[in-house]
């Protein structure tokens, strides 16, 4: 299997992956809207190899250095998105553990008042 065809099964697999678990709601829709562009891009390669051709020969790199640069380059970027959005899911989390025990406590102490009072 050449490359041309990888990429237009990994397309064809990704985009089709890609329904299946937003549809089973295992996938939110932010995170299926880089993966769709993502099997879209891999389709498009596949379908038209001197794309990725022209970028190899402008960049003075051999065919196979340019598709391993074009995927090395797409996971880097996919995967700082996702960290970024880990980190701020993680800070929510922070903050909303600390509302909960501030809320905690505070019904802890009206509970108190409303016992000493009875």
């Amino acid at each position: 299997m050449n490359a041309e065809r990888l990429m237009l099964v990994g397309g064809i697999g990704s985009f089709l992956l890609t329904l299946y678990w937003v549809r089973n709601r295992d996938l939110r829709e932010k995170y299926a809207v880089g993966w769709t562009a993502l099997a879209i891009l891999l389709l498009l390669l596949g379908l038209f190899p001197e794309a990725i051709m022209w970028f190899a020969g402008s960049a003075h790199l051999s065919y196979a250095a340019a598709v391993l640069f074009v995927a090395l380059g797409l996971i880097y970027i996919f995967s700082f998105v996702l960290t970024v959005s880990l980190t701020r899911q993680y800070r929510n989390q922070v903050r909303l553990t600390q509302d909960v025990s501030i809320l905690e406590e505070r019904i802890r102490r009206l509970e108190q008042q409303l016992h000493e009072r009875t």
